[in-house]
């Protein structure tokens, strides 16, 4: 009897070690934008990505008005204007724009909607929090995103996923 329950104890035991092992995969299966070419204008330093058909072009917060934004699928702000770009004069280009806005690094759209809400380090990126936000109004509403980091580790490769998800999404308000 006794030898029974210790080949039951390592046949369960060897299950564990097994199911634990296959979660913890060394090479994750990240995505990878094959859409239609976009034209994305960045309030920053356009960020590094694989993708050949997406095309950036640095704009600054002044820039934002709603002529010059048609030209563009969508606009990316990225963690070094936020302050900036929450400032309460931004929120209604966000608020009527006819282009998704995706704001890097943050955990939220709020401080960039609500003109009564400042950003703060509170809103920033932390392992566990989304890494970026994307907001566009339609009829009356604000559909939205957000996009977490692969494992919660903010790595160069994860980073590029990220953005590579964010390209899917906005192809997809194209078709």
């Amino acid at each position: 009897m006794k030898s029974t329950k210790q080949k039951q104890y390592v046949i369960y035991l060897s299950m564990i070690v097994i199911i634990a092992l296959s979660a913890c995969s060394k090479d994750p299966k990240l995505y990878s934008y094959n859409g239609a070419e976009l034209n994305i204008a960045v309030v920053g330093v356009p960020p590094e990505i694989t993708e050949e058909q997406v095309n950036f072009k640095e704009i600054s917060l002044e820039e934002l008005t709603e002529l010059k934004l048609l030209d563009y699928d969508a606009v990316f702000i990225l963690e070094e204007h936020l302050y900036q770009a929450s400032k309460s004069q931004y929120a209604d280009i966000y608020l009527k724009s006819k282009i998704p806005f995706f704001f890097i690094s943050t955990t939220s759209h709020i401080p960039f909607t609500n003109k009564s809400v400042e950003y703060q380090k509170d809103w920033s990126w932390k392992p566990g929090e989304d890494f970026a936000v994307g907001i566009l109004p339609k009829e009356g509403t604000l559909k939205g995103w957000k996009y977490g980091m692969y494992n919660d580790k903010k790595t160069d490769e994860h980073q590029k996923n990220v953005y590579s998800l964010i390209f899917r999404d906005i192809n997809e308000l194209n078709l």
